[in-house]
């Protein structure tokens, strides 16, 4: 049985939990296309599209990367054994923090 533990980060914008990387449809990137990966990386937004990836996620650095090497990632993300781990929703900052 595998096990995980949430790790978070707080800074400005809340409180932000490491993301499940590994292909489990419910809780990972089992849905993810290498296309939306490859976006999520370039455009820092959740599948390419969405809401704004949160640290520790360094995207910044990651786009920064040939499309090639980003592929090679996906690649090993692919191959790991899926784990179930649904991870929490970040937290807001309390009201009338400084962002």
């Amino acid at each position: 049985m595998t096990s995980a533990t949430n790790t978070a980060i707080a800074g400005p914008w809340g409180v932000s939990f490491t993301a499940n990387l590994t292909p489990d449809k419910e809780t990972g990137l089992g849905d993810w296309t290498e296309e939306q990966f490859i976006q999520t990386m370039r455009t820092g937004k959740h599948q390419g599209k969405g809401r704004a990836i949160l640290p520790p996620m360094p995207y910044w650095m990651l786009g920064n990367l040939e499309d090639d090497e980003i592929k090679a990632i996906w690649a090993y993300l692919r191959s790991l054994p899926p784990v179930k781990n649904r991870v929490p929703q970040p937290i807001d900052p309390p009201e009338g923090a400084q962002r």
